[in-house]
């Protein structure tokens, strides 16, 4: 008899047993559920750090790519000492001379591999009348002026975060350079700053015939030091 009231019990509901066995199927059915939760969690958690990973590397690369395509067109293998005719210059000789010895140097008619008055290492006493960072290469754009006449020239300190010359054994070289030239003269933007007062100092470059085309401060022939070496206070 008390079994038939036991599965009549269940049957209509009335067993107080059969909530019991609800709930814990329940609490059950939750736990697993939170268990399928944290796994997806750790899965997607996986994914998102490889992902994360091909990212970063993804960009770094695109971003080498990217500084490479955006260092310079015209001669710039020549600009940054990475063209096969460098092992023609003696970086341990160096020729004394001035702003305008260089501007009257004869433009050579054609401007493809290095020339021989490329192949020279230069020093000058000028005087610094401002500069700027170039849009398209990076590079801080310095226009110097003689020391006894009004003639001027460009000289240039490329960026060091070029890809070509980060492949270049005188990355460190320019990466100082360029560090000086920020903490000693000025931190150059992309606008043209003119000094009030003139800072004299004393650099040591190759030497450079660019194209002329409408550079602030250019010489009359387009001779420029590109690259500078090195820098000094006077």
């Amino acid at each position: 008899m008390g079994v038939f009231l036991l599965l009549f019990s269940i049957l209509t509901g009335a067993c107080p047993y059969l909530r019991l066995v609800e709930i814990f199927a329940k609490v059950h059915a939750l736990f697993l559920l939170l268990q399928l939760v944290i796994k997806i969690f750790k899965f997607m958690k996986k994914i998102k750090l490889q992902l994360l990973l091909f990212s970063l590397i993804t960009l770094f690369y695109v971003d080498q790519s990217i500084i490479a395509q955006n260092c310079g067109t015209e001669r710039w293998n020549i600009k940054t000492l990475s063209d096969k005719d460098t092992i023609k210059i003696d970086f341990n000789k160096i020729i004394k001379t001035t702003v305008k010895e260089q501007v009257n140097l004869n433009s050579p008619r054609t401007k493809r591999n290095r020339l021989e008055s490329e192949t020279v290492v230069y020093s000058i006493d000028c005087y610094i009348i401002g500069y700027k960072k170039e849009t398209s290469d990076k590079d801080i754009h310095i226009v110097i002026k003689d020391l006894e006449t009004n003639d001027t020239m460009i000289v240039e300190i490329p960026c060091y975060e070029c890809y070509e010359i980060q492949k270049t054994s005188r990355y460190e070289l320019f990466k100082e350079l360029y560090e000086w030239f920020v903490n000693n003269i000025g931190n150059p933007s992309t606008k043209f700053k003119r000094l009030s007062k003139p800072i004299r100092v004393t650099i040591t470059g190759v030497g450079f015939f660019d194209f002329i085309h409408g550079q602030t401060g250019v010489a009359r022939n387009g001779r420029e030091i590109h690259p500078v070496l090195s820098m000094q206070l006077n």
